[in-house]
């Protein structure tokens, strides 16, 4: 597309033939695409540019800072594809895609993408630097997102077996019944609790926890640990 779209902006008077030539020679020299230098060099805006391939290619244009994209849309498609062909999925509709794309004459992107995600594409058309930084905003959200999904299950998971033990050998107290505070201080070192307390301490160390909540409530109380500044629920131990 790259010499294509230079003639179409150099006939359309968006460019010169001088320009066109400088732009191009960096392209070869540094690679990348041709709109990107064109841009860059400041000989057109990237709105301009983008509002040109939209009219030129008959697809609506887009501005991604107005998008919400839910990352299962964006799962859709792997960041290698997206980088590679500079794309970004921001909707989908029944057995269609929506596609925003920097290059909407790219045919060889559509049916990469129609390959890997089994959808129809409808198209429209972005700025690239928009889409570069909507693949950096929308993937790192993804990948932070499945990255604390699994670490919940992780954590979840690691306490399954502790949970039935501590449930197994812990005594309930009825509210009528007479305490020996002396008794509780020995219970206080049976196994199960030592065992509950050690467990919490050590997960907490390997998981990189900065710190433990233990939260009472009137029926029950429940285990957090606070990793990267975000709070997980690890168990809820009988009250």
């Amino acid at each position: 597309m790259a010499l294509r779209l230079g003639e179409l902006l150099v006939r359309e008077n968006m460019l010169t033939h001088e320009q066109l030539r400088k732009a191009m020679e960096e392209q070869k020299r540094s690679g990348g695409r041709l709109g990107t230098h064109l841009t860059q060099m400041g000989f057109i805006g990237d709105d301009e540019l983008t509002q040109f391939l939209s009219k030129q290619y008959g697809v609506p244009a887009v501005n991604l800072n107005d998008f919400e994209v839910d990352n299962e849309v964006i799962r859709l498609i792997p960041r290698d594809v997206a980088e590679k062909h500079q794309v970004l999925p921001i909707n989908r509709a029944g057995s269609t895609l929506i596609v925003a794309m920097s290059d909407p004459s790219n045919i060889f992107a559509v049916d990469d993408i129609k390959f890997l995600t089994g959808y129809n594409v409808e198209s429209v058309v972005a700025s690239e630097d928009s889409i570069k930084k909507a693949i950096e905003q929308h993937y790192g959200a993804a990948a932070k997102e499945a990255e604390d999904a699994a670490m919940a299950e992780e954590v979840e998971e690691n306490f399954e077996d502790l949970l039935q033990d501590f449930n197994e050998d812990v005594e309930v107290i009825d509210e009528d019944d007479d305490v020996n505070v002396a008794d509780l201080a020995r219970a206080g070192e049976d196994a199960p609790v030592i065992k509950l307390v050690n467990l919490i301490l050590m997960d907490a160390i390997k998981k990189k926890a900065s710190d433990i909540h233990i939260e009472p409530y009137e029926k029950t109380f429940r285990v957090r640990y606070r990793i990267d500044g975000e709070l997980y629920e690890v168990m809820k131990p009988p009250k």
